[in-house]
């Protein structure tokens, strides 16, 4: 009897290799007296899992039988990712830097990375779901992670209820795609199913499994509490890490998808986006709390990358690409800089706080300018020609209504995004709300240095970020 050897190649899981034996090493480490290397530890196996994905670019790299398909596409969102935790790297180290169980948390933080770096590449519904798992179950334990904040216990429950059951649905959705095609492979996207009425049931439960994660309207009551709630560099995090796994799983359903139900499919996408940009644009306008707003104008910001989702066939993934990457800048940015403003475990930073911070730290006071700004889509940010370019590509996918409304969110942005502008150089200055700030350099202040540059590069010379993942997108396909 012949034996065929499963094609393995665990060159196609190198990043995710190099963050298990990180994330396996943290462990040990934390069992000793001295836990000064953790930190480098942690950096260390994020920049080497970069290296990896730098090693493994253009080589269109597939494994286990093309359940894990590593092409560009995959290995850009990954890396994405991996500079996304790296800037939380930073911010947690300043943020907690007299954690006991720190080997617990680097760990726990080098796992979801894993579950993240699998979810772009995966090719099967299932692996997508342990791999999701694997992701969830970190940040459940991350949001939680300093039992001394009574809100962040709260929300790490609240996100774990409400996570539990959206992972329970996406289940079923996988069970009944099972059921109407006989594979849980996404290859079955693009062939003719017998019963498409359960294919479309599986559709519509696995679409509110994925959008629990990005926080997609009507999906995203979590998130304001958990922002809130969690340690500012685990939200930091949450905000953006999550949403670029999803939108990679949901580009690579967008490509293959085929069949009479794909259209009720987009405009299930489509009411989530106009849904997401009208709710998480009104309701950030009533905060007071930097990060609940923050977290509301992040479920805006998902309506408007919905709206790449639908465009995919006018470019809409290259559209998608380039404004999550200008959203690492901003968004990252703006919770390096509430990191670094607030520096308290148990209380929550208001934007009345900031009266006057132009006067006595104008510069920090400068750097959040810029990421509100770009956030708010106002040139010279990247943030303007984030929005441009992606409004661009729904009208000439004809989804000309989307973005009208698209425009109207973002000028009813701009009240709320600005008014953090206008409370920190136009109000006179309040109590001493903040704590004294550091003098000198700090590492977080050159990462926030380098992150305002960026953005205004990516808004003043956008032409190489736009060709890079032009270059990319149009060969991006479901690989299978």
């Amino acid at each position: 009897m012949n034996m065929i050897l499963p094609d393995v190649n665990l060159s196609s899981l190198l990043p995710e290799l190099i963050l298990l034996a990180g994330a396996t090493l943290l462990l040990f480490i934390r069992g000793g007296d001295n836990r000064q290397g953790i930190v480098p530890v942690a950096v260390l196996s994020v920049i080497a899992a970069l290296a990896a994905v730098c090693y493994l670019w253009d080589q269109g790299t597939s494994g286990f039988g093309g359940l894990i398909v590593k092409d560009n596409g995959a290995l850009l969102f990954q890396g994405m990712i991996l500079t996304t935790a790296l800037i939380s790297l930073v911010l947690s180290r300043d943020f907690l830097p007299a954690l006991k169980d720190a080997g617990e948390y680097y760990s726990l933080l080098l796992f979801s990375l894993i579950g993240m770096g699998i979810m772009t590449s995966a090719q099967d519904l299932l692996v997508i779901f342990l791999v999701m798992e694997i992701l969830s179950l970190s940040l459940y334990v991350l949001v939680g992670f300093m039992k001394v904040i009574r809100t962040g216990m709260e929300a790490a429950m609240k996100y774990f209820l409400l996570g539990s059951f959206s992972s329970a649905l996406f289940l079923l959705g996988l069970a009944l795609y099972y059921g109407a095609s006989g594979t849980t492979s996404l290859a079955a996207l693009a062939a003719p199913t017998s019963a498409p009425t359960l294919m479309l049931a599986a559709f519509a439960l696995i679409m509110v499994g994925l959008g629990f994660k990005i926080a997609a309207v009507p999906f995203h009551m979590w998130a304001p509490d958990v922002y809130e709630g969690a340690p500012v560099c685990v939200a930091a995090l949450i905000s953006v890490a999550p949403k670029i796994a999803v939108f990679a799983v949901l580009l690579r359903f967008g490509t293959a998808m085929a069949g009479p139900g794909q259209n009720l499919v987009w405009t299930v996408v489509l009411f989530m986006s106009l849904a997401g940009m009208v709710i998480g644009n009104f309701t950030a306008l009533r905060q007071s709390g930097v990060a609940r707003m923050l977290a509301y104008s992040g479920i805006a910001q998902v309506g408007y990358m919905l709206i790449g989702l639908l465009a995919i066939p006018e470019g809409g993934a290259s559209a998608i690409a380039f404004y999550l990457a200008v959203y690492i800048l901003m968004n990252m940015g703006a919770f390096a800089s509430l990191t670094y403003l607030s520096r308290r475990q148990q209380e929550t930073l208001r934007i009345d706080d900031l009266k006057g911070l132009a006067s006595r730290q104008p510069w920090h006071a400068f750097a959040l300018a810029v990421f509100m700004i770009s956030l708010a889509g106002i040139p010279p940010t990247g943030g303007f020609f984030a929005k441009f370019y992606l409004f661009k590509i729904g009208i000439e996918a004809g989804y000309l209504g989307v973005v009208l409304i698209a425009l109207v969110a973002t000028i009813v942005s701009f009240f709320y995004y600005l008014r953090v502008v206008m409370v920190m150089y136009m109000a006179g200055e309040g109590e001493e709300a903040l704590p004294p700030l550091r003098r000198g350099v700090s590492l977080i202040g050159v990462m926030i240095a380098a992150i305002v540059l960026m953005t205004l590069l990516a808004g003043i010379l956008p032409d190489p970020f736009i060709r890079g993942v032009t270059n990319v997108f149009p060969a991006f396909s479901p690989g299978i």
